[in-house]
């Protein structure tokens, strides 16, 4: 691993530790080092480090049968010369307007794999939508994916089309959940002062249908929306940081679609890997999910807290996260 020490530091404009380190993934990719300009141009004052994180791992044939035996020592060395070359020419471009120190750091495994450990002891993961896979008519890679889904600390997903703008506007999908408290959390210690929280809950009116009949709650709205704000106003309340705004904004509509045109006004998306869905799984929620592959923004996936911390709001039965 190589250190590029830059000796400015700037003034810090969010409150963070001496020990915070951001973790970009880089292969080589267009949207790769488009994920580590966009890191680059936020992590001042936010992070001590940004390490830029490859990795490299034998081929699979046709067959399904690992290369290894087929691979002479040379050919490991040319594999991990060009991960390292590709973490190098990121690192080169980065150089000038970084003001944290930039590591870098070089694994033999699976791109998943290597990134969520080496970003395991890290407080936040970047990654580019798309990497160097085979699908490229897909909008999200499986790196990506198994990220966003199996990490232990927040992944920022962004994508290639996303403008590198300073994130003045944030949204926050809220339902209640503790993972969303956790993301509106994460949102408020990331926010610059000047910056706008958007903290947004989507109200499935759809009605739900039952034996052939369909019903609708509207005193269950009543509530949500008593629920929202009062779940609101207790979380940013010991959070709250001068020069902050946290708007609340409860709206009745698809929680997919709703959000993507929210997030598409913003700057950067920021949303709790799982909500109030049906199944309590290790994957990532359904919305989460659709979201991570339609969204135009960049978007920041919180994983759960360790322990809800709050009552979560009350589910309306049938209802997808």
């Amino acid at each position: 691993m190589n250190d590029r020490d830059v000796p400015h530091t700037p003034q810090q404009p969010v409150g963070r530790s001496d020990g915070d380190r951001w973790v970009v993934g880089v292969d080589g990719s267009e949207c790769s080092r488009h994920a580590a300009l966009w890191a680059a141009a936020h992590v001042s004052g936010r992070a001590s480090e940004l390490q830029l994180a490859a990795s490299w791992n034998v081929p699979v044939s046709s067959g399904m049968i690992p290369m290894s035996t087929l691979t002479s020592s040379a050919s490991f060395d040319a594999l991990e010369d060009s991960a390292q070359a590709a973490v190098d020419d990121v690192a080169r471009k980065l150089r000038t307007p970084v003001e944290v120190p930039i590591t870098r750091s070089v694994g033999h495994g699976g791109a998943a794999a290597c990134l969520l450990d080496t970003a395991d002891r890290g407080a936040l993961l970047v990654v580019g939508s798309r990497g160097l896979g085979g699908f490229a008519r897909l909008l999200l890679g499986s790196t990506s994916t198994q990220c966003a889904t199996h990490s232990s600390v927040p992944v920022a997903v962004i994508p290639s089309t996303s403008p590198i703008t300073p994130a003045v506007s944030i949204v926050v999908a809220f339902d209640g959940s503790a993972n969303s408290i956790a993301a509106l959390t994460w949102a408020n210690k990331f926010a610059a002062p000047g910056s706008t929280i958007d903290c947004v809950l989507v109200w499935d009116t759809s009605p739900i249908t039952a034996g052939g009949g369909q019903f609708f709650f509207p005193d269950a709205t009543d509530l949500a929306e008593e629920r929202f704000e009062h779940l609101v106003m207790r979380t940013i309340r010991p959070i709250q940081r001068d020069g902050i705004e946290i708007r609340r904004t409860f709206v009745n509509g698809r929680p997919r679609s709703t959000l993507a045109e929210f997030a598409q006004a913003s700057d950067i998306l920021v949303m709790g890997a799982r909500g109030h869905g049906a199944v309590a799984s290790v994957v990532l929620g359904s919305v989460s999910t659709w979201l991570l592959h339609h969204a135009t923004r960049p978007m920041v996936v919180v994983p759960p807290p360790i322990e809800d911390c709050v009552d979560p709001m009350p589910e309306p039965a049938g209802r997808d996260d």
